[in-house]
């Protein structure tokens, strides 16, 4: 009910707000453009489960305002979608779903810019792209994602905005960013129930010794411990960012909250009447915010026909959550905030993009992620101590670039588990487009999951059409 009344008050200002700026900007230079697109997908013959099932049935409306006044901009970007399986969801801030997770109103982005001769402000719901990696998260963590969606969706765009004032101080070889983000604004989570994402993240049982047991997940954003929206709760970040001679250098600081919850498992136990033994009966998720501190790099070096790009990031101390075999035993045993660990956490990625002519772009990656713990700590984490995996992307423009054939992947190393997609795009217009994706998600020799396999229900061909305006 608060939240509710929360949302209703925001919306009121919202409107106000919108009349005060956009009255006076009438006779200013403005523009709309939009876009309506559906999409519907289909799981392919080598799912488990999902064989001809409706994975994906999404329509969106979107739509763009930009206005322009001497050096000044105000630019909304907002969608109205519709879901025919429902598996929309809220992180409670991004957008407003219906219960049923058929129909949201998303607002993506708000803000109003100012442009000075050597220095910008932003403010208001804003998206930043931080880092050189393609469809990898690294440095990138500033704006949370979309992991509600997996299917036919760019890396691009399951960006989130994130409501902030951004300060730019701009030279000719070099810009300094300062963001003060005083609310969280958390990922998206697949939560509805019409999901299919959700069954794979939050399973309704699970077997333990032969017996099933129930598992009780979280419904909504309400169901989880998010971050006090107060001035101590802000976030803080900064990105200096050198144009030389032979490269170009950023350089990244972020102080904030991890935008995926820890999730806590709680186990429920009967007595058996016969030994007097107790048993576990069934387990009851819930999830907590953490902070999170990280200082990174990227680089972009060309070298004639390729760009060279390398990214790292280091974690000092960051929570890495527990698996539930530990954190069972942890509350038999007394332990508080057995959810997490702090563990240290390097990442790096190396990697060149190569126009290599007559429409073809070739992009590859090496990625590596570690953590600097023991043996006996590792075996408490619901992850392995070192994970590193390639990502290769073959672009193909035809037919005086009307038709753009792409195959993407990337493999586990370790398991050898992948992840691939094939897609064909063709333009009818300058202002239609259709195209066909199929996305396809293998576990590794001897049903390994790996960092992919779990996701092997998920396989579909999926059939979309844009039109733009």
């Amino acid at each position: 009910m608060e939240g509710d009344i929360l949302r209703k008050r925001f919306t009121c200002i919202c409107g106000a707000l919108a009349c005060a700026v956009l009255s006076p900007l009438a006779s200013q230079d403005n523009s709309l453009s939009g876009s309506l697109s559906a999409q519907t997908g289909y799981g392919l013959p080598n799912t488990h489960d999902n064989k001809g099932h409706v994975l994906t049935g999404l329509t969106a409306f979107n739509t763009v305002f930009k206005s322009y006044q001497d050096e000044s901009m105000v630019y909304v970007d907002a969608s109205i979608l519709y879901d025919g399986i429902g598996s929309l969801s809220s992180n409670g801030t991004e957008s407003m779903v219906s219960d049923d997770g058929r129909l949201a109103l998303k607002l993506k982005e708000a803000y109003f810019d100012y442009n000075g001769s050597w220095w910008s402000l932003r403010a208001g719901r804003q998206i930043v792209a931080w880092g050189k990696a393609d469809g990898i998260q690294i440095a990138d963590i500033l704006c949370p994602q979309d992991s509600s969606v997996l299917l036919a969706t760019d890396y691009k765009e399951t960006r989130l905005g994130i409501d902030a004032l951004r300060l730019s101080l701009n030279g000719n070889a070099a810009s300094l960013d300062a963001y003060w983000i005083p609310f969280f604004t958390p990922s998206t989570l697949p939560l509805a129930g019409g999901n299919p994402l959700h069954a794979v993240l939050f399973p309704s049982s699970a077997s333990v010794d032969s017996e099933t047991i129930a598992i009780s997940a979280p419904e909504s954003m309400s169901d989880l411990e998010t971050p006090e929206k107060k001035l101590s709760n802000s976030e803080y970040a900064l990105r200096l960012t050198a144009y030389l001679s032979a490269l170009d250098l950023s350089l990244y600081g972020f102080y904030g909250w991890d935008d995926l919850p820890f999730i806590s498992y709680t186990g429920e136990f009967a007595e058996d009447e016969e030994s007097g033994d107790y048993y576990l009966s069934g387990l009851s998720l819930s999830g907590t915010y953490k902070r999170v501190l990280m200082g990174a790099f990227d680089a972009a070096i060309p070298a004639g026909d390729l760009v060279l790009r390398f990214e790292g990031a280091f974690f000092p101390n960051r929570y890495m959550q527990t698996n539930a075999a530990y954190q069972l035993a942890a509350q038999l045993a007394g332990e508080k905030d057995y959810y997490a660990k702090k563990q240290h956490q390097a990442v790096g990625l190396a990697g060149f993009d190569w126009e290599a002519g007559n429409g073809w772009t070739i992009t590859a990656q090496y990625v590596a992620d570690g953590i600097f713990a023991d043996k006996d700590e590792i075996e408490k984490l619901d992850r392995r101590r070192f994970e590193q995996q390639v990502t290769l992307s073959i672009e193909k423009l035809l037919l005086n670039e009307t038709l753009t054939l792409s195959a993407s992947g990337a493999l586990d190393l370790r398991d050898y588990s992948s992840a691939t997609e094939l897609s064909a795009e063709y333009s009818l217009s300058d202002a239609i487009k259709l195209s066909v994706i199929g996305n396809l998600f293998l576990e590794g020799p001897d049903d390994k999951e790996g960092m992919y396999g779990a996701y092997h229900d998920l396989s579909a061909v999926t059939v979309k059409g844009k039109i733009c305006f």
